[in-house]
């Protein structure tokens, strides 16, 4: 396989990524690896990390230092499967999704600079998406897209989850349109053993300069 460079990586943002949250049981292990995976190949092309969270309801938009945080889901850190990034504690804390990425980051090996972006709930798809592109143009710099999970039954049907799932894609879009022609997008999905509705991790890759 020829070698490639990545610059961004999109993942759903369930909690159930972190090994721990539901207990002994085993779920989205596939899933979890492909995020691993593609941190890990993130991190070796990168020199800081920005996660940008899509649609996080509840909050006013932030772009800040930030700490994971599960307890809103009643996973108390002692039960998580990962750890969170040294100094992490004492900072203010990241929702959900947020969380999810740094810890999904810090268990890929990852311990340089991550900023959080937190993209409110209602913000204009047009508004983000210049965000977004700004922050995929800035040199050295690598993104982590995170959105909350959509059934697939509720993103057919519409609504706000399915709003969500839209400015999701929306967001990537722009991701991809700020790298450039020489990026595309490549997709690993996987079932979950439980819910049974696929998960999507998307590598945004690209050759090195000058082949």
């Amino acid at each position: 396989m020829a070698r490639v460079i990545v610059r961004a990586v999109a993942l759903p943002g369930t909690p159930l990524l972190v090994p721990g949250v539901a207990g002994s049981a085993v779920v989205l292990a596939d899933t979890r690896a492909h995020v691993l995976g593609a941190f890990q190949d993130l991190a070796a092309h990168v020199d800081r990390v920005v996660v940008v969270v899509v649609a996080a309801s509840g909050t006013a938009g932030r772009h800040d230092v930030l700490r994971p945080a599960l307890e809103a889901v009643g996973v108390e850190p002692r039960w998580w499967g990962w750890a969170p990034a040294p100094g992490a504690q004492g900072l203010p804390a990241a929702g959900l999704a947020g969380s999810v990425g740094l810890l999904a980051l810090a268990a890929a090996g990852w311990d340089g600079p991550v900023e959080v972006v937190e993209l409110e709930a209602g913000r204009p798809a047009g508004e983000a998406g210049r965000l977004v592109r700004a922050l995929a143009q800035e040199p050295g710099a690598g993104l982590v897209v995170v959105t909350s999970t959509v059934p697939d039954a509720a993103a057919r049907a519409g609504g706000p989850a399915a709003d969500s799932h839209g400015a999701a894609r929306e967001v990537e879009r722009e991701v991809l349109g700020a790298l450039g022609d020489a990026f595309e997008e490549v997709v690993e999905r996987s079932v979950g053993e439980y819910e049974h509705r696929t998960y999507e991790v998307v590598r945004f890759v690209g050759a090195p300069a000058g082949r």
